[in-house]
């Protein structure tokens, strides 16, 4: 090797850079990944919860207009909103559970418990991800409107 070449192979650095990116690529790709996971979960999270402030809402809106629904009118129309925009859940993986409540823990009013499950998609099968299940719940306390008389 002649001291030119030496010289040519110091000033060089395209090895270094591959060696570098090939140091850095599997870290940066996995942090990529985590960021869109964090949002896919947050996303449905945030989903899960408008929807069962949107059925709490439609709960009691439904009581004070004389319609005492039952639970699964409530639950059907829970199920109806949640596979629809805004939301658009996947129904395969969307538990919903209408209960009432005995004894109401208010007063002259029924209470019903809102319980809704979702289950992530696994979009990373080689990867076991913690928290792939949501679930939220609410009361609703509603007061059966009066009779007129």
């Amino acid at each position: 090797m002649t001291l030119k070449s030496i010289r040519t192979l110091k000033r060089d650095t395209t090895a270094a850079m591959m060696i570098e990116f090939a140091l850095l690529a599997p870290l940066l790709i996995t942090m990529m990944i985590g960021v869109f996971h964090t949002g896919v979960y947050m996303q449905n999270y945030n989903a899960v919860r408008s929807l069962t402030s949107d059925g709490a809402r439609f709960t009691m809106i439904e009581y004070q207009k004389g319609n005492e629904l039952t639970n699964a009118q409530i639950r059907n129309v829970l199920i109806a909103t949640a596979t629809d925009a805004p939301y658009m859940l996947d129904s395969d993986r969307l538990t919903i559970a209408v209960n009432t409540v005995t004894p109401s823990r208010v007063t002259g009013a029924r209470e019903i418990d809102l319980d809704i499950t979702y289950t992530l998609e696994d979009w990373l099968p080689f990867v076991t991800l913690p928290a792939s299940t949501l679930t939220y719940s609410r009361p609703v306390f509603v007061v059966p409107a009066p009779v007129a008389p």
